[in-house]
């Protein structure tokens, strides 16, 4: 028995970590493209061109949210996709990298980005019908 317990933990471990690194936010952001294009490929479940309007705008505010946060635009990018999985997973209603990284720019402050989505994301879940929306009006109040 202890030589199974033994053996199961390191093969459970190998298991999860394998999926761990599939699903891995900052992979989904940079395999290919640029960061904001691949963003905006994620957030419309579609390829879309460099040039589009689009990524375009999503580059900018990844400029801003950067800037505003002292972070860099992978790291921004990468934090906006965990947290629109975990909206997701926590309350089934549709959440896009897009809408958190307007969440995290439409709270004005300058303030540690963990703290600004966090925020963002406890917005999004108290909001009545779960709605982007919803949690950027109650961020502005």
């Amino acid at each position: 028995m202890r030589f199974l317990r033994r053996l199961a933990f390191p093969l459970l471990l190998a298991f999860a970590s394998g999926h761990a690194l599939a699903a891995n936010p900052v992979e989904a952001v940079t395999e290919g493209g640029s960061v904001a294009q691949r963003m905006v490929t994620l957030s419309l479940k579609q390829e879309v061109a460099d040039n589009d309007s689009r990524v375009l705008a999503a580059d900018r505010q990844l400029k801003a949210a950067a800037q505003a946060t002292g972070e860099t635009e992978m790291a921004v990018a990468a934090a906006c996709t965990r947290a629109a999985r975990f909206i997701f997973d926590a309350t089934r209603s549709p959440a896009t990298p897009l809408d958190v990284l307007d969440g995290l720019l439409a709270q004005r402050v300058r303030a540690p980005m963990s703290d600004a989505i966090g925020r963002y994301v406890e917005a999004r879940r108290n909001a009545a019908g779960k709605t982007h929306a919803e949690a950027v009006a109650a961020l502005k109040r």
